[in-house]
């Protein structure tokens, strides 16, 4: 059951806040002190997958929020805390804060998920926090309480971590997960022959936490497919420790495995790094499967916008500095052929989408496209891919893709065919400078067989009695299919906007 919203009505200095997630990848990001960390405690409040499954560091998949953050005695007395997860399906899930004064006098805290039931409220998703305390480093623990080897792994489970560990350090290296358990932690450390878990940098450490956890739920899905539907990854930090080229190799890896294992994934950030690659043409095919949260307290309450867009915002109010957005000045269109292309202009001709349209003369088969579009890449997802109409039942116009697809369910040389096929002969196309009457026409495409390459030849052959760049036809072709024609306009100027609302760069002033 995936996540849509989460909607805070009171929790200490967060008040009526409420954000989207995204299918796979949620970044929640903001200065010191906007309650990244708190959120994130909330969320995974929410959820437990039972005692039973364990996951590779050897805990339950869930979160409480004791492990988070603490209740204050002094200042968290009020029982108004609460909040709610609503889900994709519409349904919802409240929590109230329950304040407990005993016997005694102490007083106790309790966060209940679906009213005062112990568990029984809580949805059934597995869940994994990684907090902060991944980070505390071995050499500030007691020797005797450090335990090496305790726990193994799959032989398949080693080979993926060590792909993944090389993956993010874009390194060759050999890497043998070791478990190491602590009074604090409770992981495999990477080692190789040049060091041990006792010799390993924070970072190391960090992406061992992060690997592990991946891999956790890759074991889940294999071990329990049939109630796996799905997990929650929540990060703190995720950004702590590592150099900016291993963030981004990070961010990559987690999109591709948040998909393929159906996860969302939730990680707080206060990085520029990931932000400015986020906000770059590099990091469009994120924006597909992400929502980014911005969090800020310079206006003394803590404010939520989401949405791409709000990058700008935030990299200002992290730095201090203003900056501006540079939009593109062009956008590229791409066709199947060149028919295509000029059916295309015909329709859109004298039509303002805000941004100069740059038409790419080559051809590319809608396979190919599609093979392109699914891999992610970039390209695509910044320009416009006009594509015949007969390739609807393959891939569709959607809000997440940059599609438009041309009129009819054939090649747009036979939808021309077919439609000077449909004019009488007294209609006022055939009345024009180059006496291409109707018994032309049919004399023209008598013989003409129905493929492929000799239907292109006819169009080319034609085109210019058409009038310039076939303007008088695809004029006339618009004034009797508005519906269509205004349909292609649209669904161009939604990706044209959508574009141009989400691609951009950033200068300062």
């Amino acid at each position: 059951m995936k996540i849509s919203k989460i909607e805070i009505t009171q929790f200490r200095h967060l008040t009526n806040l409420n954000f989207d997630f995204g299918k796979v990848i949620t970044v929640i990001a903001g200065g010191n002190g906007t309650g990244k960390t708190s959120l994130l405690g909330l969320i995974g409040h929410i959820f437990r997958y039972g005692n039973l499954s364990k996951n590779l560091f050897n805990e339950r998949y869930e979160t409480k929020y004791s492990s988070v953050f603490r209740f204050s005695v002094a200042h968290d007395l009020t029982g108004s805390y609460q909040y709610k997860i609503i889900f994709a399906d519409g349904s919802e899930k409240e929590a109230k804060l329950r304040v407990i004064t005993n016997t005694n006098g102490t007083i106790r805290h309790r966060i209940d998920v679906g009213g005062r039931v112990r568990h029984g409220g809580k949805i059934t998703k597995p869940v994994i926090f990684l907090s902060l305390k991944r980070l505390l480093p071995l050499a500030q623990e007691s020797l005797q309480n450090i335990k090496i080897g305790l726990q193994t792994l799959t032989s398949t489970q080693e080979q993926e971590y060590s792909d993944l560990y090389n993956e993010v350090f874009s390194s060759l290296e050999t890497i043998s997960p070791i478990h190491t358990k602590s009074n604090n932690k409770n992981s495999f450390s990477p080692t190789t022959g040049n060091f041990d878990a006792h010799g390993i940098s924070a970072g190391q450490d960090n992406i061992g936490h992060l690997i592990l956890a991946l891999l956790s739920f890759k074991h889940l899905k294999q071990s329990d497919p049939g109630n796996y539907n799905g997990g929650l990854l929540l990060i703190d930090e995720l950004d702590a420790t590592l150099y900016p080229a291993s963030q981004i190799n990070l961010l990559k890896i987690l999109l591709r495995l948040g998909r393929e294992l159906d996860l969302q994934i939730v990680f707080t950030t206060h990085s520029s790094d990931i932000l400015n690659f986020l906000n770059s043409r590099n990091g469009s095919a994120f924006k597909h499967h992400t929502n980014f949260v911005s969090l800020s307290n310079s206006s003394g309450t803590v404010t939520a916008r989401q949405g791409f867009s709000e990058l700008t915002n935030l990299l200002a109010d992290l730095n201090h500095a203003a900056v501006r957005t540079i939009r593109p000045k062009k956008i590229n269109y791409y066709f199947e052929d060149y028919e295509a292309m000029c059916f295309y202009k015909g329709i859109i001709e004298g039509e303002d989408f805000s941004c100069e349209n740059d038409f790419k003369n080559m051809s590319i088969s809608c396979g190919t496209y599609k093979t392109l579009i699914d891999n992610g890449f970039e390209e695509f997802y910044k320009s416009v891919v006009v594509l015949d109409g007969d390739f609807s039942t393959t891939m569709g116009e959607t809000d997440l893709n940059s599609i438009v697809l041309l009129p009819g369910a054939v090649r747009p040389e036979n939808v021309i065919a077919d439609f000077l096929r449909s004019l009488p002969p007294e209609d006022p196309f055939w009345n024009n400078t180059y006496q291409y009457t109707k018994r032309v026409f049919l004399n023209n495409i008598n013989g003409v067989r129905d493929d492929r390459d000799a239907m292109k030849r006819w169009f080319n052959d034609q085109l210019p009695y058409w009038g310039q760049d076939g303007a008088n036809l695809f004029n006339r072709w618009k004034e009797l299919n508005p519906d269509e024609a205004n349909k292609i306009i649209e669904r161009t100027r939604a990706v044209t906007t959508r574009i141009l609302e989400n691609f951009y760069e950033l200068a300062t002033n």
